[in-house]
């Protein structure tokens, strides 16, 4: 199942430079995604500097987080259609809708991890019943057995009994929400409150239910989300992909096979030392990684690559991962060039060596400029 998914994500790599390029006002953000990490690229488009509001400038809510020059003459900045016109509000989930859509645009990993009807809505499928379970997998257990319950066959005496205990239980076909969903209640058919849940009619009130929970509760906000992504890329590039197709591009794969990793892996050399003890030192390290832990193997990549999973597919590295071999010094820390995804590890003189200082340097994750 991986290998057919991973192999359908490497064909819409392949394929998605044929689509019409993105709107004028998101080919700077493009260029930015490009050459630099997720990041930089929340950096350049969510806090890029404003300047003064003047009488004529739209204000409050109206200020989005994509800027250019509305005037010939750039009078005052804000979000644009390439006609020049105001777009209007932009929400912060249709932002995040546009970086889901730079990062599939530009082959990068996006450390924003979504529930499986999300990405069933961005590629314009209908979530089902057994969506539920990944979204909140005790309610959907309960639903589940709710329906469980009326596996009884016509004319048996449970009926009866099964009538009275959906009786007892006092379900309407309506939600009581919490404060933080905004409080009061939510009809799920007409008049709701008043149309009691038995036997006969269960499958529809959790049909119904799961359905609320799902999309209707945040109908807007997942609107949003998808118009930003198409915003970036169209959607006829979406088309034929699955939801965990999806996932493994925008996600990649979690599970650090490192089979993959060393297949990806080329090595450069700046010791000068024989070929005899550089084979050796690169079997150190390959079993050093082998025996890492789940997490280890994430932090590593983390440090190596900037990003904690590998990409679906060998077209999601750009460019491929290296390793450059330093000259021998014991005193020193592994360190990492992640806008390269290059590891530069010094020539340690024994394989307990090379462990202790790559596992410090891995969790140690601090970031600066080389």
């Amino acid at each position: 199942m991986l290998q057919m998914q991973t192999t359908t994500a490497t064909t819409w790599a392949r394929t998605r430079t044929l689509a019409p390029p993105p709107p004028p006002h998101l080919q700077q953000a493009a260029a930015v995604a490009s050459s630099t990490s997720l990041a930089c690229v929340v950096t350049t488009l969510l806090d890029r500097p404003k300047p003064p509001l003047s009488a004529s400038t739209p204000s409050g809510e109206h200020l989005g987080a994509w800027w250019g020059p509305v005037t010939p003459t750039g009078a005052w900045w804000g979000p644009v259609t390439p006609t020049g016109a105001w777009w209007g509000p932009l929400t912060p989930t249709r932002n995040v809708g546009r970086l889901l859509g730079l990062c599939l645009l530009q082959n990068e990993l996006c450390p924003i991890s979504l529930n499986r009807h999300v990405l069933k809505y961005i590629l314009g499928h209908n979530p089902r019943f057994h969506d539920l379970a990944f979204f909140d997998g005790a309610l959907y257990e309960s639903l589940r057995q709710l329906v469980h319950l009326t596996q009884v066959e016509a004319g048996s005496p449970k009926l009866t009994a099964l009538h009275q205990d959906f009786a007892s239980m006092g379900l309407f076909f309506c939600i009581d929400q919490v404060a933080e969903e905004g409080g009061g209640t939510v009809e799920l058919c007409s008049d709701g409150r008043h149309v009691p849940v038995t036997p006969t009619n269960v499958c529809d009130y959790v049909r119904l239910y799961a359905t609320y929970r799902m999309l209707h509760s945040q109908s807007k906000a997942l609107q949003s989300m998808r118009e930003g992504v198409l915003d970036v890329i169209p959607a006829v590039t979406l088309e034929g992909l699955t939801p965990e197709d999806l996932r493994l591009l925008l996600n990649g794969v979690g599970d650090i096979n490192v089979t993959t990793l060393i297949w990806y892996t080329t090595f450069n050399d700046e010791s000068a030392e024989s070929n005899e003890r550089l084979n050796r030192f690169k079997r150190w390290l390959w079993t050093i990684v082998e025996k890492m832990s789940t997490q280890e193997k994430q932090d590593l990549v983390y440090f190596w690559t900037g990003s904690p999973a590998l990409p679906a597919s060998e077209e999601g590295f750009q460019p491929l991962p290296s390793v450059t071999i330093r000259p021998a010094d014991d005193s020193h820390l592994p360190t990492a060039n992640t806008c390269i995804s290059r590891l530069y590890i010094p020539l340690y003189s024994s394989r307990s060596i090379l462990n202790t200082k790559l596992l410090l340097a891995i969790k140690t994750k601090n970031f600066g400029f080389v």
